[in-house]
């Protein structure tokens, strides 16, 4: 894969064939991308998938233990392909490629989860997303209300644009990335940088 192919895909099976054979990313990306999936179809899952998802996530950001992870997988195991199984998979490559395509419920579901997975990871291409002297106090705190909040709202993510580039920031990849009409979820890679979150 290239970094055309990259920015072009509809489909996030071969982009995570990609991520898992080249290591250009890290195993708290790929979980949360299933995590991203399994939020998709979150009205289709029973309460005990959802509990899976939301450990997984809390497992994703080292909230919650290997054990805990465990015992919601099995929890819901009883739910046979849903993506809140695959999403509190021990194997983050599992998690996510198998989450994504237990929610492809739709064939315009495999495009979405690409520009998800472009969001949680950026361009791999490009190498690591640096934050320069404008992560100020301020800009930090907007950033770790949006990802707690799980708020990735245009309004939310344009005012941090706003700051940013008030603060200096003159990098378009970022502020664009922000301002634009595409899916965020957790794991956003603008937001993760100014968190130092890898």
């Amino acid at each position: 894969m290239d970094e055309l192919t990259w920015l072009a895909s509809t489909d996030p099976a071969p982009m995570l064939e990609f991520l898992q054979r080249s290591g250009r990313t890290s195993d708290r990306k790929l979980r949360l991308f299933g995590v991203a999936c399994s939020r998709r179809v979150w009205d289709w899952l029973d309460a005990l998938g959802r509990a899976a998802v939301e450990v997984a996530e809390l497992y994703a950001d080292g909230q919650a233990s290997a054990d805990q992870l465990r015992a919601a997988r099995l929890a819901c195991q009883f739910a046979g392909g849903s993506a809140a199984w695959y999403a509190a998979a021990s194997n983050p490559v599992v998690a996510a490629r198998n989450a994504a395509l237990s929610a492809q419920a739709v064939p315009a579901e495999r495009t979405v989860q690409a520009a998800l997975l472009r969001d949680i990871i950026g361009n791999p291409f490009r190498g690591e997303t640096l934050i320069g002297p404008w992560g100020s106090s301020t800009i930090r705190e907007m950033a770790e209300a949006v990802y707690a909040e799980r708020d990735f709202s245009p309004p939310r993510l344009v005012a941090l644009a706003e700051a940013l580039e008030e603060a200096g920031c003159a990098d378009s990849e970022l502020l664009d990335h922000l301002r634009g009409p595409g899916l965020h979820a957790r794991g956003c890679f603008v937001v993760d940088a100014l968190l130092g979150k890898a």
